[in-house]
């Protein structure tokens, strides 16, 4: 879409002044804050022409305009540029200088900055197909349940009950648990079914009930599309703050959108492909107030997506300028650890 400068700047002010007013943004605000040198009606004619090719509305309780969603993509693609407080940058310095911090602990506070300084909450999400399987545990619960426990490279615990007959499928549970440590601690969980076959054929030379093993053990331990991708949410309270989701009814939908996990699997998915800071707008999930700015940080092995949540009308340099910065240092320390 082809607009001109002036009308960029024009566009760039109605969305960073909206993001902190939450008011439509008139032609005089405009003259009297940035432009004082053009007329009122020379803002309005562009103001009209910015709402008549749909990145800009006019609301009913003002003459004001506010950003449309196709408005914040374009400013997201030719506009915006990230921005980093030295405030803020000092405390991140500080957190990435810790040296007996572990990664996890430097993104976890990392993300209490951002919701500190943003006022927004924020997502961490691990997704566990690219993790390292590093131990597996039994434990009996009585003489008729064990639990299975595998640990993952993040500490992620996965936890698989079995029901037992008798001492012998005890005794074939531990000699597969044994197996397991042997021949599959530090595979990939994307890479596990490559070497599932020759698992099972030791399996069926050292067990009394091999089907047994093969439908209660392996089918069950391994079946990783059982194992969504672990997800903390940090700072929640803050979305109940934002004028948006002062109806219940919305932030029900934008809770809702949060827990599920496609949302997260194709952000992920599109920002594989891209290798950017990716905005998604919740009007794609059913939820049209809601905004999610997202990276991929790299890192021990495995991808964590890093997210801020909130209303379209985030501040959008700030955050981009935020997990940007996150990623590259969080990177870099891992990369020296």
């Amino acid at each position: 879409m082809d607009i001109s400068i002036r009308q960029q700047d024009i566009l760039r002010i109605i969305v960073e002044e909206y993001a902190y007013t939450t008011l439509p943004i008139s032609s005089k605000e405009i003259i009297s804050k940035y432009m004082p040198d053009l007329s009122s009606a020379t803002i309005r004619n562009e103001m009209a022409y910015l709402e008549k090719i749909g990145l800009l509305e006019k609301t009913h309780t003002s003459s004001g305009r506010i950003p449309s969603i196709d408005g914040y993509k374009y400013y997201e693609s030719n506009i915006l540029k990230p921005k980093l407080s030295a405030n803020i940058k000092h405390k991140l310095e500080k957190i990435f200088a810790q040296r007996d911090v572990s990664i996890d602990g430097v993104i976890d506070q990392s993300v209490s900055i951002i919701n500190e300084s943003l006022k927004l909450p924020s997502v961490v999400t691990t997704e566990q197909n690219n993790e390292l399987l590093k131990r597996f545990d039994l434990i009996q619960i009585d003489s008729h349940t064990a639990l299975i426990l595998l640990v993952t490279s993040s500490g992620a615990v996965n936890k698989t009950t079995i029901h037992l007959n008798d001492n012998k499928q005890l005794d074939d549970i531990s000699i597969c648990i044994r197996i397991f440590n042997d021949r599959l601690v530090d595979t990939a969980i994307k890479d596990v079914s490559q070497k599932i076959g020759s698992i099972k054929e030791i399996i069926r030379s050292a067990v009394h009930e091999y089907e047994f093993c093969i439908r209660q053990i392996i089918e069950k331990i391994f079946d990783f599309n059982k194992m969504p991708p672990e997800t903390k949410v940090h700072g929640m309270k803050w979305l109940t703050t934002q004028p948006e989701f002062q109806n219940i009814q919305q932030l029900n939908k934008a809770l809702a959108m949060l827990e599920d996990t496609n949302v997260w699997k194709h952000i992920a998915y599109v920002q594989q492909k891209t290798g950017k800071t990716l905005i998604t707008f919740g009007g794609e999930f059913g939820a049209n107030e809601l905004a999610i700015a997202s990276t991929t940080i790299s890192a021990n092995g495995s991808e964590r997506q890093l997210s801020v949540v909130g209303p379209t009308r985030m501040d959008y340099s700030q955050i981009k300028g935020l997990l940007d910065f996150i990623k590259t240092e969080v990177e870099k320390l891992s990369a020296k650890k």
